[in-house]
This record gives C-alpha cells, sequence and structure tokens, in this order.
C-alpha cells in the first residue's frame, strides 16, 4: 500500500512548498537568485548538499546547454561541466529520457548505471545519493536538475515525489533568466561561408544537393566540410549538426557559400 505522508505535503512542507510556488512564479533575474531560492526554498522540502541546474535544447545524441547553475557543488566539479554533454557519456541522463520519471541513484546500489568516468566523479567529490528530474517543453528545450548528497532522511519514494512537484516551478524559474551566450566561449569563430554551409546540414542536404543549388563542384563542397569538421573537432555531419544551435544556427534558408 502506497504511503500517503510519502506522496503529498503536510503542514510545515505544504508551506514550504507553496513559498517555492511562489518564489518560482516571480522572474529570476541572475544565477545568484536562482541560487538563492535553492536554498530558500527547496532545501527545506528536499535536503541536499548541493545541486545543478541545466537549460538547454536536445538534439541527435547531444544536450546543448544554455544556462548552467551550480549550488553550492565543488567548483572544480563544476568546471568540468561542458556545454555539449554527449548522452553516451550519461547514461543517467539517459534512464531519464526514456521515461522521464523522477530518478533517485545510489552511489553503492546502482554503480552499475554509472560510466566509469561518473562514478570517479561521485566518489571524488563525495556527490552521494542523488535524485535527478526535470521538464521538457513544447519547443523541445530541456531543463534538467539534479540534487546530490541528498539526506537518508528521505525515502525514494518521498524524493521522487518531490522532485516530479518542484521540477515544473524550477524549470519556470530557469526559463525566466536573461539567456546566456548560446556559444562557448571556448568554440571557434565560424566564418559566413562556414555558418552557410553548416546551415546546409542542419537542413539535411546531400553534398550533391548543396553543390547543385549553390553552383559548385562537389568536390569544392566536400573540401569545405573537411575543413569545417577540423575546425569543429567533428567526426561526422551529424556530429556537427548537434553542435550547431551552439553558433546560433538552426532551421533557416542559407545564403551562398561557394567562392
Amino acid at each position: 500500500m502506497q504511503n500517503n505522508t510519502s506522496t503529498s505535503f503536510r503542514g510545515d512542507s505544504a508551506a514550504a512548498f507553496l513559498n517555492l510556488v511562489l518564489a518560482c512564479a516571480r522572474p529570476c533575474p541572475d544565477a545568484q537568485a536562482f541560487q538563492k531560492l535553492v536554498r530558500t526554498y527547496v532545501a527545506p522540502l528536499l535536503p541536499h548538499r548541493y545541486s545543478i541546474a541545466v537549460f538547454g535544447c536536445f538534439t541527435f545524441d547531444h544536450l546543448i546547454i544554455r544556462q548552467m547553475v551550480g549550488v553550492d557543488y565543488p567548483q572544480a566539479y563544476f568546471a568540468r561541466m561542458p556545454m555539449q554533454i554527449k548522452f553516451g557519456d550519461r547514461p543517467v541522463i539517459v534512464k531519464w529520457l526514456s521515461n522521464r520519471e523522477p530518478l533517485v541513484i545510489d552511489p553503492i546500489r546502482d554503480r552499475s548505471l554509472l560510466t566509469v568516468f561518473e562514478a570517479q566523479e561521485v566518489d571524488e567529490f563525495g556527490l552521494g545519493r542523488m535524485g535527478v528530474h526535470g521538464v521538457i517543453d513544447l519547443s523541445r528545450n530541456m531543463a534538467y536538475f539534479s540534487f546530490a548528497g541528498m539526506s537518508e532522511m528521505v525515502s525514494d519514494e518521498r524524493a521522487k515525489f518531490i522532485l516530479q512537484s518542484i521540477a515544473p516551478h524550477l524549470h519556470s524559474a530557469l526559463a525566466s533568466m536573461p539567456t546566456m551566450p548560446t556559444a562557448d566561449p571556448q568554440e571557434p569563430r565560424l566564418t559566413p561561408q562556414e555558418r552557410e554551409l553548416t546551415g546546409w546540414l542542419v537542413m539535411g542536404r546531400s553534398n550533391s544537393e548543396i553543390a547543385k543549388l549553390r553552383g559548385c563542384s562537389a568536390t569544392t563542397v566536400r573540401n569545405h566540410l573537411s575543413a569545417l569538421f577540423r575546425k569543429l573537432q567533428v567526426k561526422t555531419r551529424a556530429e556537427a549538426v548537434a553542435i550547431a544551435p551552439n553558433h546560433g544556427i538552426g532551421l533557416r534558408q542559407p545564403g551562398t557559400y561557394c567562392g
């Protein structure tokens, strides 16, 4: 039989949840305000040591991060977080995407779910027991929240209920923040020609189609693609398309790029 006290807010927890809802309904001006919101309103509901929130979009096998806010996270760990995440490197995210239900990860019980790299992170930074959940909106924007070092006093069932309840409101707060630049400062700057070529890739055009549409030879297209892939440090068209949003490139009609 389901324990109703695990799947409901009562007394102090009901008041804490209402305060969180009201706080998330107001625009969140910056990362510091979001951090304060989590410390003030989330911690009483879901005791934990630190958390991280990301906001971005996903395509193919990548999550492209546009917002990332750490709350009391070890700086060394936070600095390692890339702005592009390959799902193959983060099976916890893949598991969440498979059913979009809250997850509670115990570092011992669920060791097999972690990659070697993730397990090393858990051990090195003492991440402990983690709760993760997120929201995907109608525009396919994805907000993903991870709470590490969760109190053992909170059962898995209770933690999942809380995660399910708070994620939509945290998503609203995170989405209300002024958008960070979509390009990683470390990303190479593309020339107009390279941006236009990437745009054709996003549209799914083949080499021969690009050559015909722009009046170029197939050899010219192939050479330009090889140079583009080297600059982006990718090996395939799919990888180039996956990181196109980092350069502000979406489904739009490119202009002429061949010289």
